[in-house]
């Protein structure tokens, strides 16, 4: 584990450290019809399968040096602040009416006032630390023209534990990026837009959405689009037009985590296709084994790692810092200091610089430099990231 990543934690750790001593055990499922095999790598056992599984069994292929979850299964029995507790129906996996066009653009227009209202759902204040006491829209973090505050909150339940650090996910191109989430646990926009109402760490509202109003939602998110790139203001066309043939040509790579084989032809356009620049799938951290103290993403029902599911790379130029945890922030903007908004600056929301400027340093000083090196070893020089970055910074 990083230091970055170790220093990321402790605030987490360390403010649930009561909860946990508190919390009941968990008892893994013991019945005839538990699912008792074990995944087929080792290695990427998650540790709530370890924990399912049983020490015994798994004893023979816990890495040298494992440190066992404090977070998980303790606050899988835990009742707080991390889960909804509505009276009435979850409708968002109700059937969705065949709308006709007309309808479909009322509901946009329906869906747009509920994007940003405050109130429409009895909306209480946020028990989110970053936004404590608040009471939220989903405009409140989906900010224009990005759709995004670039910021990371706590949220949850996540898949291994009560919640997580997430950093606010863009909005562009949602007619073709399912699943939803950073580590896809929403089908639907439906689910996604209902998980942020009810939750008590993000929205916190006080009745469940009915089907329409979770309809209206998602249409009006289905017509946000990035505005276009303007060349020689936003990025070099001439360095672009380079930094796509690199996009898109493979390269033999070593990849860490085993999902690629070593020497296997891999391009950023692998995981990043198609014209919404994302395969919809999801793929493992640069951690082989699981992490004891992060999110690990999607896990598997053989408790595989999976991963996190390939964000659109669609306006890239508005959604910085990047990654799940947005620990890949600009460098020189004060409240990134170590990702995520956690550096001086933080309590009043200064999220330093924004736009093209702040996502060409964040690229070049932070998420190209990782995929160059630890996670696939692409070997790009230094000028050939500068031309990768001018044509992410064009979409």
């Amino acid at each position: 584990m990083s230091l970055r990543r170790l220093l990321l934690a402790l605030p987490v750790v360390f403010g649930l450290a009561a909860v946990v001593a508190a919390a009941p055990s968990a008892t893994p499922e013991a019945g005839p019809d538990a699912d008792h095999r074990l995944p087929a790598d080792p290695a990427l056992r998650s540790l709530d399968a370890r924990a399912r599984y049983g020490a015994a069994a798994l004893a023979a292929d816990v890495p040298a040096g494992h440190v066992p979850d404090p977070l998980n299964p303790v606050l899988k029995g835990v009742h707080g602040p991390f889960r909804p507790n509505l009276p009435g129906p979850d409708h968002s996996k109700d059937p969705t009416p065949a709308y006709s066009e007309s309808e479909r653009q009322q509901l946009v227009r329906e869906g747009k006032d509920l994007f940003f209202s405050t109130t429409a759902f009895g909306q209480r204040p946020s028990q989110g630390a970053r936004v404590f006491g608040e009471l939220l829209s989903c405009g409140t973090c989906h900010v224009a023209p990005g759709f995004v505050d670039g910021l990371t909150h706590l949220v949850g339940p996540v898949r291994e534990r009560e919640f997580g650090r997430r950093q606010t996910p863009a909005l562009f191109g949602l007619t073709g990026t399912a699943p939803f989430g950073w580590d896809g646990r929403n089908a639907t926009l439906g689910d996604q837009s209902r998980g942020a109402i009810v939750s008590p760490l993000e929205m916190h509202a006080s009745r469940e959405p009915t089907k329409r109003e979770l309809d209206a939602l998602a249409e009006f998110q289905k017509t946000i689009t990035a505005p276009p790139a303007v060349p020689g203001k936003d990025f070099d066309p001439v360095r672009a037009r380079r930094g796509e043939a690199l996009f898109r040509t493979p390269r033999p790579v070593v990849d860490p985590t085993g999902e690629f084989p070593a020497g296997q032809g891999v391009a950023c356009a692998t995981c990043h296709s198609g014209r919404f620049f994302t395969d919809n799938k999801a793929h493992r951290d640069f951690l082989p084994t699981g992490d004891p103290l992060f999110d690990p993403g999607r896990v598997g029902p053989d408790g595989n790692i999976l991963g996190f599911d390939t964000p659109s790379l669609l306006g890239v130029r508005f959604t910085a810092p990047f990654f799940h945890d947005g620990v890949a922030g600009d460098p020189t903007a004060p409240s990134n200091f170590l990702g995520g908004g956690m550096g001086p600056g933080a309590a009043e929301a200064d999220i330093g610089a924004a736009g093209p400027a702040a996502a060409r340093r964040a690229l070049l000083e932070n998420v190209l430099p990782f995929y160059n090196t630890v996670r696939f070893n692409f070997g790009f020089t230094q000028d050939e990231l500068k031309d990768l970055a001018e044509f992410l910074l064009s979409l």
